[in-house]
């Protein structure tokens, strides 16, 4: 590598990409990671609590990492389907009503339910943790970005599932679907959010959901190392917004 030349990434440092994040894209809120396991991983502290929801874990894993088993992931049933810890069988008007009541828009129909993306079931649990800090290998991180974030993240990794999808032109309800969409096609994926992540998460409107399997991770470290302008590109994005020209 010549020298002062930015640094290729080609396996995940999550302190690294962290502070990557933090000094590039100025990225408010931390980082998180997950990771489905077949088992308890030994030395990684138990959930001592039944969390609300699903997207409520991906907060608390800001804080330190923990293990959450499949029973606990089922205070949420739409959370905890797309986790693949809830079977739909039987539960198919409860899991429509509940996904029109936290999403706030249109009829929760049955072949909805049918068609939210979901993650394969058998595993007895999720890691997560701060991206920095995770005691197994992360499957996917996600993150909390502005637009004008997720404009230089786009640019850095290439296609992110937001546009030219069969399901429309960005990811709404349930949020925690974008999950499930971008482990299973391997791409970045973006979420607008749903009104339940909203309200259990505590995440302003400003901030968008983004999901990224791990295998694409040391792409944008690498993308993130070599970017001299980042602040520079966000500042312009937001100064033609202002002036009500996008392009």
């Amino acid at each position: 590598m010549a020298d002062g030349a930015p640094k290729e990434y080609t396996s995940l440092d999550g302190f690294e990409l962290a502070q990557l994040l933090a000094d590039k894209l100025d990225l408010a809120l931390t980082p998180v990671a997950l990771a489905f396991v077949e088992r308890e991983p030994a030395g990684v502290a138990p959930l001592g609590k039944q969390p609300p929801s699903f997207c409520t874990l991906w907060r608390w894993a800001e804080e330190r990492p923990v293990y959450v088993s499949a029973e606990q992931h089922t205070g949420c049933e739409i959370g905890g389907m797309v986790a693949g810890f809830v079977s739909e069988e039987g539960r198919e008007e409860r899991l429509a009503a509940q996904l029109e009541a936290m999403c706030e828009a249109g009829q929760g129909e049955m072949d909805e339910i049918a068609r939210t993306p979901r993650f394969s079931g058998g595993n007895a649990g999720v890691v997560y943790g701060p991206i920095w800090d995770m005691p197994v290998p992360p499957q996917l991180a996600l993150m909390w970005a502005t637009l004008p974030q997720m404009g230089v993240m786009q640019e850095v990794m290439g296609t992110i599932l937001w546009r030219n999808n069969s399901q429309g032109a960005a990811f709404t309800r349930p949020a925690c679907g974008v999950l499930a969409i971008a482990d299973e096609r391997g791409m970045p994926a973006m979420s607008l959010g749903c009104l339940g992540m909203r309200v259990y998460t505590g995440i302003p409107p400003s901030y968008f959901l983004m999901a990224v399997p791990a295998g694409r991770l040391p792409q944008l470290a690498s993308g993130l190392a070599a970017m001299e302008d980042a602040s520079e590109r966000m500042e312009k994005y937001a100064e033609r917004m202002r002036q009500g020209r996008p392009s």
